[in-house]
C-alpha cells in the first residue's frame, strides 16, 4: 500500500479538502438551480446545512479532547461524509437532499478542525511553515474551481457528484497517511475551566468579528456563479475569476507567516477586513466590468488568507494545547456554522432570484465593516489563555 510521510500527507489533506470545497462554494447554487430550486430554497438549504456546523464541531471537539484521538475522528467523520453525499447522485426532491447533506455537512465537520490542530502539532506550531503547507489547500480549491467551470460548461450542473466523490476518496486516503498524535496529559499542560478562557473579552471581539465577516461571505459563496451567470458570463470565465482570488490566496499564504511576524494581528485583521467591505462594494456596483471584478478577486489574499492565518494564530496560542481541539471546534462551529448560517439565509431572502444581487452585496460590505470596527478594538498583542482575567 502507498505510504506518506507527514508533510506530504498533510499537504494533501489540504489539497483534497479543499479541492471538495472547490466545487461546492462556487458550484454547489448552480447544482441546486439545476434540480429546479428557487433562490429562497437554496438560501434554505444552505443555511440548515450549515446550521450542522455549530453542534458539529462542538461534538468533535470534546471528543477528541477527552480521547486524545482526533486522527480517528477525522476518519470516522470522512467515512461516513462520503456515505452521506452518496445521496446526490438521487434527484429525490428537496427535503431528502436537504437531509442527505445535513448528515454529510455534520461528519465533514470533524475534518477541519482537527485537521488544524494535528497539523500545528507536526509542526511544533510553526505558523510559517503552517502557511506554506496550507497553500496546497488553495492550490486544490483552484484546480477545483477552473475543472469545474469547464465541466460544467460540457456536462452541465450534475457533474458534480462524481467529481466530489473522488476528491473525497482522495482525502480519507490522505487522512490515513497522517503522523499519529499523542495525548498532551494534564501533568505536561494543565487544563483551564471553559468558563474562564470564555470570560475573555478579546476572545469575544475575535469572535464577533470573524462572525460578522463570515456572514459577509455568505453572498459570495453561495450565488457568486449565478450571479456572474446571470450577468452574462460563461461558466469559464466565473471560474476565472474565483481563479484569480485563489492566486491571491495562494500568494498571500505563502508570505503569511512573514506577515503575521511582522505586524500585530490586530492591524492585519481590521485593515484585511476594511478591504473586504470594499470588495464587496466593487461586486455590487461594478461586476458589469471584467477589470473591476477581477480587481475585487485579488482583495481575496486579505479577506480569507491573511485573515485566516491570524485566525488559526489566535486560536493556538489563546488556547492551552490540550484544549486547542475544543477551541478550534468552537471557532469552527460559532464562525462556519453560525455565521454562514445566518449569513446564508438572509442571502436567500434577499437575493430575491437575482433582483436583489446587488443589495445582498452592499449588506455583506455593511457585515465586513461592522467587523473591520471590532477588530479595530481588540488588544494590541495577542491573547494568552493564562493571561486571561
Amino acid at each position: 500500500m502507498l505510504t506518506l510521510s507527514a508533510k506530504p500527507a498533510l499537504s494533501l489533506a489540504y489539497f483534497a479538502y479543499f479541492g471538495v470545497l472547490g466545487l461546492f462554494v462556487p458550484y454547489f447554487g448552480l447544482f441546486l438551480d439545476g434540480r429546479g430550486f428557487d433562490s429562497a430554497q437554496i438560501g434554505l438549504l444552505l443555511a440548515l446545512v450549515t446550521a450542522t456546523r455549530i453542534v458539529g464541531p462542538a461534538l468533535w471537539g470534546i471528543l477528541s479532547d477527552h480521547t486524545g484521538k482526533p486522527l480517528r475522528i477525522m476518519r470516522l467523520g470522512a467515512i461516513i461524509a462520503i456515505l452521506a453525499w452518496l445521496s446526490s447522485f438521487i434527484d429525490a426532491g428537496f427535503w431528502p437532499l436537504v437531509f442527505g447533506f445535513a448528515v454529510f455537512s455534520f461528519f465533514w465537520t470533524a475534518i477541519l478542525p482537527q485537521l488544524e490542530v494535528c497539523t500545528f502539532h507536526a509542526l511544533n506550531d510553526d505558523a510559517g511553515v503552517y502557511s506554506k503547507i496550507r497553500t496546497f489547500g488553495s492550490v486544490g480549491y483552484i484546480i477545483l474551481v477552473l475543472l469545474g467551470g469547464w465541466l460544467f460548461q460540457q456536462l452541465g450542473s450534475e457533474f458534480m457528484p462524481a467529481t466530489a466523490t473522488l476528491f473525497l476518496l482522495l482525502l480519507l486516503f490522505s487522512l490515513f497517511n497522517l503522523p499519529a498524535m499523542p495525548v498532551v496529559s494534564v501533568q505536561q499542560t494543565p487544563k483551564m475551566p471553559f468558563a474562564k478562557l470564555y470570560a475573555s473579552k478579546a476572545l469575544w471581539l475575535f469572535m464577533g468579528a470573524a462572525f460578522l465577516l463570515q456572514m459577509s461571505f455568505a453572498p459570495f459563496y453561495g450565488f457568486f456563479t449565478l450571479y456572474t451567470r446571470d450577468l452574462g458570463y460563461s461558466g469559464t470565465v466565473s471560474g476565472l475569476f474565483i481563479g484569480i482570488a485563489i492566486m491571491a490566496e495562494i500568494i498571500a499564504f505563502y508570505y503569511a507567516g512573514a506577515i503575521l511576524r511582522r505586524y500585530r494581528f490586530r492591524t492585519l485583521l481590521a485593515i484585511c477586513y476594511g478591504l473586504t467591505a470594499v470588495r464587496w462594494l466593487m461586486v455590487a456596483y461594478l461586476a458589469h466590468s471584467p477589470l473591476a471584478l477581477g480587481v475585487s478577486m485579488l482583495f481575496h489574499a486579505g479577506s480569507f488568507a491573511i485573515a485566516h492565518s491570524c485566525a488559526m494564530q489566535f486560536i493556538q496560542q489563546f488556547f492551552p494545547k490540550n484544549q486547542r481541539g475544543r477551541g478550534q471546534a468552537f471557532y469552527a462551529g460559532i464562525i462556519y456554522g453560525g455565521g454562514g448560517a445566518l449569513g446564508a439565509y438572509i442571502c436567500g431572502l434577499s437575493w430575491q432570484n437575482g433582483a436583489g444581487a446587488s443589495d445582498t452585496f452592499v449588506l455583506a460590505a455593511i457585515a465586513a465593516a461592522l467587523a473591520m470596527l471590532l477588530a479595530a478594538s481588540l488588544p494590541r498583542h495577542m491573547p494568552r489563555a493564562d493571561h486571561t482575567a
